[in-house]
């Protein structure tokens, strides 16, 4: 070889040395580590994740997760139980946990742990029969039938269906192939064996696993009655053996003092806390880490404290993150999610109705989009779904798909239809009226078609009776409708110059018909036709009454616009309500003489923080022509603090309203029945002036009140005590300076009209 072929070699040699040095060094490395070297430490990690129950409580595992997030710790595979598992299987189905925080404290938890229909959802006077009633009974031919205590969580399904029907679709209703791999825990009501649910619908094994013995009605699943799993596990870690996780970390949302509340959630979700405290034990030990958050300050109905509930579940895994550190020991953890292809829909090839025996099939068919032969939308099936139940004919309504074939199936609509015959009950005392009742009976769904017949009475102030008829499609488009016989008498006070003179009777007899529209889910307006023959009976003496007719027809059109998202139909504590009424009589429709009337009402009440509230008011009648005496606007009690209940029965009115409130303490330790303080204020005019600038006149009629009182809501109704001082201020003689007070008591079950 010659010189410069040996160079030109080791020039190579050098070169190549040069290019693989870091290769070379970390092959050295590799000879030179030590035998007993970790060499797990470089393998990937998966965590299990185990979510308790607690009803309430568990929304704490929702700050858990927001932690675990932050802090870049991904689960691998998840259980829950009860509200364990609602929070779970959300989070598995592959929402984050801002989205489900968000949820939790957007949520009316009222109404979702419910049967009730949302206000807005069904025609205005059906609301109102269903509302105003304290006591109520389902009846079938007559025969009354006791009510089961089970709440059958519909509202509930409706929120499960919206957020997961199309993740189920997709993952092909296996747990397995979830973002997230997911056991729920139930048990089955027959046998008493615990159930742990892999397949099926996510939304209904969510509902088995959150439905508490004797508060909630069981899911149906494959022939199964399945209820809350805390009856056997409380805390389901064993389920998440299977998948061999490398650590398992379990929420555990245990009180460990005495529960305080007095609700049938707390009651029986307490007793379940404490009778499996031997398996509570052991799944503890299958656990590397227990994250306990500190829910002892809490209730387990304290669905409305969830900002407060997941600010514990924080701080918990926050103070947990460094035993969680330490097992992790540096190595990587995976986040093993399932990748989920969005399926095209399938063809729908059979649409079924099964659970009917009184409504008629042809009546659901039309009122649903979803249609045999179209491609399945899980939208508008579950949009179908609410409105079918907002009818008000249903306990439970839900839909099964049955494949036949790869890109079709039958899609079964499962009915679970009510006892439509009722009794409805109400009770009120006033010191002005006293003792009032009344009783509704009657029959819904009359002949399958939704359509309610009814009869009810009223013994007090007003007698009265009716006999009914309302629904809410006519003609198969979305309109409520009412058709009403009446037959009453009402007694009235009469004052002069603030003085009571003495009493008179208005007897009537009529009937009522009107048509509605729902506008979205907090409005609606109506249109129709009032007819009443009236008669009066007069005070002797008193010359007001001697330019009235004995008797008259008043008859003309009426109309109505409301508006109304108040939180509670008969005790406030937040929203804003408006209405606009008028009725026209009308002298070529019968009337004695022709007259427009016409309403204003506006009541808003704001809660300023979680104590105080502010109510602002304006209440507003005016009339065109001779309004007839049983016409007239009646303002004074509870509507004008200071003065008697109708010391003011004027054709025309405006009335200022402003209340302060205060609460001081929720009754039997329940957030729905709140005590509150009031200092009330009211200012009002009844007799307008010829000329808008006579101020002289104006001055004369204006009135004012201001007092205080309390309120409270109670299981008869609202409880209201007010005293009030009317016109102080003014000079002595009419009008002078007087007191009054109200007591009532129960809900407002009189009809207006």
């Amino acid at each position: 070889m010659t010189t410069n072929a040996a160079e030109s070699h080791f020039e190579t040699a050098i070169c190549l040395l040069k290019n693989n040095i870091i290769i070379i060094l970390i092959a050295a490395a590799a000879f030179a580590w030590p035998e007993d070297r970790p060499v797990e430490a470089a393998e990937p990690i998966r965590i299990g994740l185990a979510l308790s129950g607690g009803a309430a409580l568990g929304l704490a595992h929702i700050g858990v997760l927001k932690v675990l997030e932050r802090e870049g710790i991904a689960v691998s595979f998840l259980s829950g139980n009860s509200m364990g598992s609602m929070v779970g299987g959300v989070y598995a189905a592959g929402y984050r946990a801002a989205q489900i925080e968000s949820i939790a404290v957007h949520a009316d938890w009222n109404r979702l742990f419910s049967s009730r229909v949302p206000f807005g959802a069904q025609y205005l006077p059906e609301r109102q029969q269903r509302a105003r009633y304290v006591f109520q009974l389902r009846h079938k031919k007559f025969i009354p039938a006791l009510p089961s205590g089970l709440i059958p969580l519909q509202n509930v399904e409706f929120l499960l269906m919206e957020l997961l029907s199309r993740i189920e679709y997709d993952t092909d209703y296996n747990f397995d192939s979830l973002p997230i791999p997911f056991r729920a825990i139930a048990v089955d009501l027959v046998t008493g064996e615990k159930k742990v649910l892999k397949r099926g619908r996510l939304e209904q094994a969510i509902r088995a696993s959150i439905a508490i013995p004797g508060v909630f009605a069981p899911e149906k699943i494959d022939g199964m009655e399945l209820v809350d799993g805390g009856v056997q596990q409380y805390l389901p870690v064993a389920p998440l053996l299977e998948y061999a996780p490398d650590i398992v970390v379990a929420v555990l949302t245990l009180k460990r003092t005495p529960e305080t509340g007095i609700s049938l959630i707390d009651i029986i979700s307490r007793t379940m806390d404490v009778i499996n405290v031997r398996d509570l034990a052991e799944q503890k030990d299958l656990a590397d880490v227990v994250i306990e958050p500190d829910v002892d300050p809490f209730r387990h109905s304290d669905f409305t404290r969830a900002r407060e509930l997941i600010a514990a579940g924080e701080a918990a895994a926050e103070a947990a993150m460094p035993e969680i550190r330490r097992l992790i020991a540096g190595r990587r953890v995976t986040r093993r999610e399932n990748p989920v292809r969005s399926k095209s829909p399938p063809y729908i090839r059979s649409l079924i109705l099964n659970g009917l025996h009184t409504t008629r099939a042809s009546m659901i068919r039309d009122h649903m989009r979803v249609r045999r032969g179209d491609r399945l939308d899980f939208d508008m099936l579950n949009r179908d779904l609410v409105r079918l139940f907002n009818y008000g004919l249903f306990d439970d309504i839900n839909y099964r798909l049955a494949f036949a074939g790869t890109d079709s199936i039958d899609l079964a609509i499962e009915i679970q239809e009510k006892d439509y015959g009722f009794y409805y009950f109400g009770v009120r005392y006033d010191n002005t009226d006293n003792i009032v009742l009344g009783v509704e009976v009657g029959q819904d769904n009359l002949g399958g078609s939704g359509a309610s017949i009814r009869a009810a009475a009223m013994i007090g102030n007003p007698n009265e009776y009716r006999f009914g008829l309302n629904g809410t499609n006519l003609f198969m488009l979305p309109f409520g409708y009412r058709l009403d016989g009446v037959l009453g008498k009402v007694t009235r006070s009469f004052y002069e110059d603030g003085e009571r003179v003495g009493d008179y009777d208005i007897h009537s007899a009529g009937g009522i018909t009107e048509a509605g529209y729902i506008m979205g889910r907090d409005a609606f307006f109506n249109f129709g036709l009032n007819a009443f023959r009236i008669r009066y009976y007069p005070i002797p003496n008193v010359p007001f009454f001697d330019s009235l007719p004995a008797g008259e027809w008043i008859v003309g059109p009426i109309f109505n616009l409301e508006f109304d998202n108040s939180n509670n139909p008969y005790f406030p504590t937040d929203g804003l309500r408006q209405k606009i009424a008028a009725q026209y009589a009308l002298t070529r429709m019968g009337s004695r003489v022709n007259c427009l009337s016409i309403t204003y009402g506006y009541e808003h009440i704001q809660p300023i923080g979680p104590k105080f509230l502010i109510r602002y008011a304006l209440d507003a009648g005016y009339s065109f022509g001779k309004l007839p005496l049983a016409g007239y606007y009646h303002t004074g009690g509870e509507n004008f603090i200071g003065f008697a209940k109708e010391e003011f029965t004027t054709p025309r009115k405006i009335v200022l309203h402003l209340d302060w409130e205060r609460k001081l303490i929720n009754l039997f330790n329940q957030d729905a029945y709140p005590f509150y303080i009031q200092l009330i204020s009211n200012l009002g005019v009844f007799e307008f002036p010829d000329r808008f600038t006579d101020f002289e006149v104006w001055k004369e009629s204006l009135h004012w009140g201001a007092g205080f009182g309390v309120r409270t809501n109670t299981p008869l109704g609202p409880f209201y005590l007010n005293l009030g001082a009317a016109d102080f201020g003014k000079p002595p003689g009419r009008n002078a300076l007087r007191f009054n007070f109200l007591l009532s008591v129960g809900r407002e079950f009189r009809y207006t009209q």
